[in-house]
């Protein structure tokens, strides 16, 4: 039996109280990054694609795309394996699919024998269910890795650009001495022949070999060759231009090799929600296409299709209903070779990959264009190909401060990484670690740190909207934050002791054992004790 005086402002602001000293505290939660392979060269590699629903496809249709080339598709029994046409010549008699799982709704395939051209996004796409289904996933072909200490091979060299662009891909002698009665060769990954000369007879001027992917877009520098330079300019670069270059010089003593990493992207267009956007398709030859067939799509949607004269705003059907009203083209620009459509009342949904094909010209063409609706914020749960997944943050206690690591991987385009502190302040930090193969970024940032704060390391990718941070608690003993903060555990603590015994003080006052006096704005009665199970009540004032 005991007595509680307790005011009505107490109980009011105790909750708020606790609830603020313990949310103080900070709680990292991981992510999951995109869906990402890494195979090594000349292994088989399944790409996995299934229905959560397991439905029978084998009477459906699903269609498998790499960076807008055709990798596999199934429609309802008839695919490339068995007669059907259309195979971009790459996957040609290496990709199959499992017909005895097609009944349980998995619609994956296999690669064999891949080839670093192998990389890039795939796309597994059923267009015809209702809502149309695309799965995302990244490949990553890695070729051996050795030690190259004794070959002479200088460092690779990183070249960005965006697509359509032209590009100079260096290549020069230090000694500059006189190559134009010498032999040189540019290669990309190791196969294809880019660029050949000997002795002044190249491919430009009736020598054969030339792969076919750069016949009539690559040229030297003919004027430059008396001092050694070698370069090449490469014109219209297409997405899958990018790769490993080489330039040798076989006939040296020694033998001397320049390698050369080329990274072509999607042109990118960034624009504010509800505004209009024109996405540019133009053919280099400006030659009419009034009477020819183009097709532009997003991530496998149908965005809009022209037919000779006959398109989607006109009464065709199969348009994408995200798309229809508010996609159209410029018909008077045909006529000079131009596919450009404009996209009205644009929706952060709007932002993807975008592909215009002219797939009826030889060789068939398709442009990439990447478009980026909104502001920047974290993407991650929005597939988009290259977004970096939350940073992995770590501790190291190597001096009487602290260093914090931070790690950012397979990130493309390449992010801006930085250490934060919890007033938002950018820290000073190491030079980052940077390593890149085929596009992709791994980036290790490190960070010494003098006080205790909240911190955090935040990768951003302006290009395609994209921000994301992982937070991490640091103690440095003996700062005054750290002190502010062990009074705030303490107070956690103590407030976790008031939360538990008010509940045991609340039973107890609902069983009768005792009555709370609140009174506000006037002395205190004292309470009375209450008897449990009595009657007893207050003693009236005597007269």
């Amino acid at each position: 039996m005991f007595n509680l005086q307790v005011t009505s402002t107490t109980m009011e602001l105790l909750p708020l109280v606790c609830l603020y000293l313990l949310t103080r505290s900070g709680t990292t939660f991981a992510e999951e990054g995109p869906n990402v392979i890494r195979v090594k060269e000349d292994s088989d590699v399944t790409l996995p694609c299934s229905l959560s629903s397991k439905e029978n496809i084998e009477l459906k249709l699903f269609d498998w795309r790499k960076d807008g080339q055709k990798v596999f598709l199934y429609d309802e029994g008839f695919y490339y394996n068995n007669g059907r046409t259309g195979q971009d010549q790459q996957f040609k008699g290496r990709v199959s699919h499992f017909p005895d799982r097609l009944k349980h709704g998995d619609a994956s395939i296999k690669i064999n024998k891949t080839k670093v051209t192998d990389s890039g996004d795939y796309t597994c796409d059923f267009p015809r269910l209702q809502p149309s289904q695309i799965f995302h996933i990244r490949l990553l072909v890695v070729g051996d890795l050795k030690d190259r200490s004794g070959e002479n091979i200088p460092g690779s060299k990183v070249i960005n650009v965006e697509e359509g662009s032209d590009v100079t891909l260096p290549c020069s002698l230090s000694s500059m001495e006189d190559i134009e009665y010498n032999f040189f060769i540019w290669r990309k990954d190791g196969q294809k022949e880019v660029f050949m000369y000997e002795g002044g007879f190249y491919y430009n001027n009736g020598r054969e070999g030339q792969d076919e992917q750069f016949k009539g877009r690559v040229s030297h520098f003919p004027d430059e060759l008396k001092l050694g330079n070698t370069s090449i300019i490469i014109r219209n670069t297409k997405l899958n231009d990018s790769g490993n270059y080489i330039c040798a010089f076989p006939l040296l003593q020694p033998r001397q090799i320049f390698h050369i990493q080329l990274v072509v992207g999607p042109k990118v267009i960034r624009v504010e929600e509800d505004s209009d956007v024109t996405l540019p398709c133009s053919l280099s030859t400006k030659e009419d296409i009034e009477l020819k067939l183009f097709e532009w799509t997003k991530d496998g949607q149908k965005v809009f299709l022209y037919d000779e004269g006959d398109h989607y705003n006109n009464g065709r059907d199969g348009q994408d209903e995200q798309f229809k009203g508010r996609v159209s083209h410029f018909p008077d620009k045909l006529k000079h070779g131009e596919a450009s459509i404009i996209i009205r009342n644009t929706s952060v949904t709007d932002s993807g990959d975008y592909t215009c094909a002219f797939p009826r010209l030889q060789p068939r063409q398709i442009f990439h264009i990447w478009l980026v609706v909104g502001d920047l914020k974290d993407r991650s749960g929005e597939n988009i190909p290259g977004a970096v997944p939350k940073p992995y943050v770590s501790i190291l206690y190597e001096t009487k401060d602290g260093t914090l690591l931070c790690e950012v991987q397979e990130a493309s385009p390449k992010p801006k990484v930085e250490w934060q502190d919890s007033a938002g302040n950018i820290l000073p930090a190491e030079e980052p670690q940077v390593s890149e193969r085929g596009g992709r970024y791994d980036i290790i940032l490190k960070t010494t740190v003098t006080k205790t704060d909240l911190y955090r390391c935040v990768a951003t990718q302006e290009d395609i909207n994209h921000q994301i941070y992982t937070e991490t608690y640091m103690y440095i003993p003996g700062s005054s934050t750290g002190l502010v903060v062990a009074v705030s555990a303490v107070a956690a603590v103590l407030c976790t002791l008031l939360v538990v015994g008010g509940g045991v003080l609340y039973f107890l006052y609902k069983k009768g054992y005792f009555r709370l006096n609140i009174k506000k704005g006037s002395p205190q009665e004292p309470s009375v004790p209450l008897n449990r199970g009595s009657q007893t009540s207050r003693p009236q004032p005597s007269e």
